[in-house]
């Protein structure tokens, strides 16, 4: 399939192509968690009843998403996992949720780009939506926050590429600093690699998603915890480029480096 477009870019580690222009608003007084029963029992009702089932909709007939390795899920049940995917979707914010840690309640590290949409900060936290921290304060918070969800043995989905680069078929270049986490506290890993396939019919559209599940990896808790976060990293990573070398991912958008 020859790609459809051709999009130049400059830096791989911070342009961002999600084509979403949204004003910063600083966190404030946000609520990483609550122990409120009202709050916990509507999140609840939120996450299951009304937007799983929407989303999942979404993603199959829309995106058409078909999953390889489910049965690595069944190697995650009693215990925290963390996620971590290639970022080439808006969809990306509940892809894992849904697909990845199917049964098991999922949240998704985010920037604060998330929780300024004016008007659903309020959903976007019922969702389980965790902001990164820009400030010592928030960096507390985020850290309670992440080891309350990992002891519950829920899931936590992150994108180490960190922008969007829609229907991208390479993997770009990431560091082990969003690995810390699984490194200190020993939780395993799950590698979750979206690559994109041709449809059948209707084929001037959009391809549809792949997604492959690796099996946990746990890190080796006998090394350093810079060497856990690197063995981490280097697991996810190789994982992804594995998945993104396959034959059956085919180029939609072409994404070509400026020339200096």
């Amino acid at each position: 399939m020859k790609a459809k477009k051709i999009v130049y870019y400059e830096d791989a580690l911070n342009d961002e192509f999600s084509g979403t222009k949204i004003k910063r608003i600083p966190l404030g007084n946000y609520k990483y968690y609550s122990n409120n029963i009202f709050h916990r029992a509507l999140s609840w009702f939120l996450y299951w009843v009304i937007a799983f089932p929407i989303l999942w909709l979404i993603a199959k007939v829309g995106y058409g998403v078909k999953t390889v390795g489910k049965k690595n899920r069944r190697l995650l049940r009693g215990q925290g996992v963390f996620i971590y995917g290639n970022h080439t979707q808006i969809i990306d914010a509940f892809t894992g949720q849904i697909f990845a840690a199917r049964g098991k309640r999922t949240y998704i590290v985010c920037n604060q780009d998330t929780t300024s949409i004016k008007g659903i900060r309020w959903l976007v936290n019922m969702l389980g939506c965790i902001p990164t921290p820009e400030n010592p304060a928030e960096a507390e918070k985020y850290k309670e926050c992440i080891h309350k969800r990992i002891k519950q043995k829920r899931g936590i989905s992150i994108f180490p590429e960190a922008h969007i680069w829609p229907y991208s078929t390479h993997i770009r270049p990431f560091g082990d600093e969003s690995f810390s986490f699984p490194a200190e506290l020993g939780t395993p890993v799950m590698a979750m690699a979206a690559t994109y396939r041709p449809r059948r019919f209707l084929k001037s559209w959009p391809p549809k998603i792949t997604l492959h599940l690796s099996r946990p990896f746990y890190p080796n808790m006998k090394l350093s915890l810079p060497e856990r976060k690197k063995q981490l990293r280097d697991f996810v990573y190789d994982y992804l480029l594995d998945r993104a070398a396959e034959e059956e991912n085919v180029e939609y958008i072409a994404y070509v480096k400026k020339k200096d």
